[in-house]
């Protein structure tokens, strides 16, 4: 099993990305806005609408009075936070929320320290280009087709079966160099491809998972009522995946392992890896929920692990 820790993405790492910060007009302290109004923060990437008729009334500012219990609510408040920009969408730990553009999305991005691995989550193209350079040298490059031929195993099912897209991916293999620039490009000619969250950090390996995979389970946050003449009234909302992994893991490993998840805890998010095999369905960017050590011999452990994907 694998695990990547997510480094943050920050004005200082993002070098460039094809997608525009332009979502809406900027925040301006000179402007009246009406109710509904939309504005962005260059400052934060935050869309935001207004709630009331206002002027000079920062949305950003209104935020930080918001989380201090310090400071006094502002009252009324003014400004609705609607989510991140499209160009920054790629990194807000909401991958439901995706950002859209035709033909390509191309980033670069430096951490400044090493990463081992990157991961897509939620994404809908042809392929996408994950490459690496230290300087002027290109020390990784790797391409992933994001369609599943799987089901295709003769001459009748290579006409008639559906492809099958791909939503995600990861690479585990990059090479160590802590002062290099990560390109990730996402790309459909001739068509949209749209992002919900683009991962790098450093992998950790612990343990094999059982059968190279995982078990998973579907979460509904959607409701359905139902009246007392059977009518149903459905409120459709997000999804997503509960995974259950098996890890076999070496005795002496273990207090490593427990000093790891109590880092992961309180809801970080990371990305969780059964299988490099996206078609096995054993990968989950979200949270850590529960795990526990399930048999143990002098030799190794099982430990038993759940997480939950975030929307």
């Amino acid at each position: 099993m694998k695990i990547i820790s997510p480094t943050r993405v920050t004005d200082s790492t993002l070098i460039s990305s094809t997608i525009a910060e332009d979502d809406y007009a900027e925040w301006s302290s000179a402007t009246a806005y009406a109710v509904g109004d939309f504005v962005i923060s260059i400052a934060t990437h935050t869309i935001y609408r207004s709630l009331t008729a206002n002027t000079n009334k920062n949305p950003d500012l209104e935020q930080v009075a918001l989380a201090d219990p310090l400071i006094a609510d502002p009252d009324p408040v003014n400004w609705q936070v609607i989510g991140a920009t499209d160009r920054w969408k790629l990194f807000d730990s909401k991958p439901t929320q995706r950002a859209i553009a035709a033909e390509n999305i191309n980033i670069v991005n430096a951490p400044g320290v090493f990463i081992g691995g990157v991961a897509g989550i939620n994404i809908s193209a042809n392929n996408v280009t994950v490459s690496m350079m230290d300087g002027v040298d290109e020390v990784y490059s790797r391409t992933i087709a994001m369609q599943d031929e799987s089901g295709v195993i003769d001459a009748y099912t290579y006409f008639f079966t559906e492809i099958a897209e791909l939503s995600e991916f990861v690479l585990t293999d990059l090479p160590p160099y802590s002062n290099a620039e990560v390109t990730v490009s996402i790309n459909r000619e001739g068509g949209n491809v749209s992002v919900g969250q683009v991962v790098m950090g450093p992998v950790w390996e612990t343990g094999l998972t059982f059968a190279d995979g995982s078990g998973f389970s579907g979460l509904d946050f959607s409701s359905v009522e139902t009246d007392v003449f059977g009518n149903l009234t459905r409120v459709v909302r997000e999804a997503t995946t509960i995974s259950n992994f098996e890890v076999f893991l070496d005795a002496g490993q273990l207090l490593t392992f427990r000093n790891r998840m109590r880092q992961l805890r309180g809801g970080v998010a990371a990305v969780w890896i059964g299988s490099d095999d996206q078609r096995k369905a054993a990968i989950n960017y979200g949270i850590l929920r529960d795990y526990r050590v399930s048999y143990q011999t002098p030799l190794y452990s099982v430990i038993q692990l759940e997480t939950q994907g975030l929307v």
